[in-house]
């Protein structure tokens, strides 16, 4: 049986409001358990209180191949942060796709620091991105610039912010977009058989 792991962003870990819902709500809809990899730092930040920058990207990525046998047939799911080193794990795992919740392409306003060197990493494991147009770590009309590899795929939830936040003329309200999100994971998992 696959099983789903779900990897939390930079600032803020499994008990926040967006990741709680999204859980609840995959599984419920979705109908696969999903499994919180909360990260050694983050654990530090949840019992201090106390803010602290995340360590580099290769050594949370080493953290997390160390907690998910590389054997199992895994969906990976990652929040901003965590779509990066979902990205790394596709070489070294035995990954059958991957759902990227705002894929963090640059640093805000510098698009010259990009991160798409990532998705050289994902092997041709397909990967999904639910990206909102105003995001500002990848909005639409830098992304669709982009030549992405084929395995790359983007879908894109309109007037959402990076926290998928959208403003009040969108007329959507949090459940609605957080709707459109499951909608959009159970349509990937679907037509990949992820569920066999």
């Amino acid at each position: 049986m696959i099983k789903v792991y779900l990897l939390h962003g930079a600032g803020a870990g499994h008990q926040s409001d967006f990741l709680q819902n999204f859980k609840q709500r995959f599984e419920d809809e979705v109908g696969l358990q999903v499994n919180p990899v909360t990260l050694d730092y983050m654990v530090q930040i949840e019992t201090t209180g106390k803010m602290r920058p995340p360590p580099r990207i290769p050594k949370l990525v080493e953290e997390v191949q160390q907690k998910i046998d590389p054997e199992t047939p895994i969906v990976l799911i990652g929040k901003s942060m965590g779509c990066r080193i979902i990205a790394e794990l596709c070489a070294s795992h035995n990954v059958q796709a991957c759902i990227a919740l705002g894929f963090p392409f640059y640093p805000a306003k510098k698009t010259d620091k990009h991160r798409l060197g990532h998705f050289e990493q994902t092997g041709g494991v397909p990967y999904y991105i639910l990206q909102g147009t105003r995001d500002s770590l990848g909005n639409h009309e830098w992304v669709t610039e982009q030549n992405l590899p084929e395995n790359v795929h983007v879908n894109w939830i309109e007037g959402a912010d990076h926290d998928f936040r959208v403003l009040k003329r969108y007329n959507l309200s949090e459940q609605e977009v957080m709707q459109n999100l499951i909608a959009h994971c159970a349509v990937i998992l679907h037509d990949y058989d992820i569920r066999r």
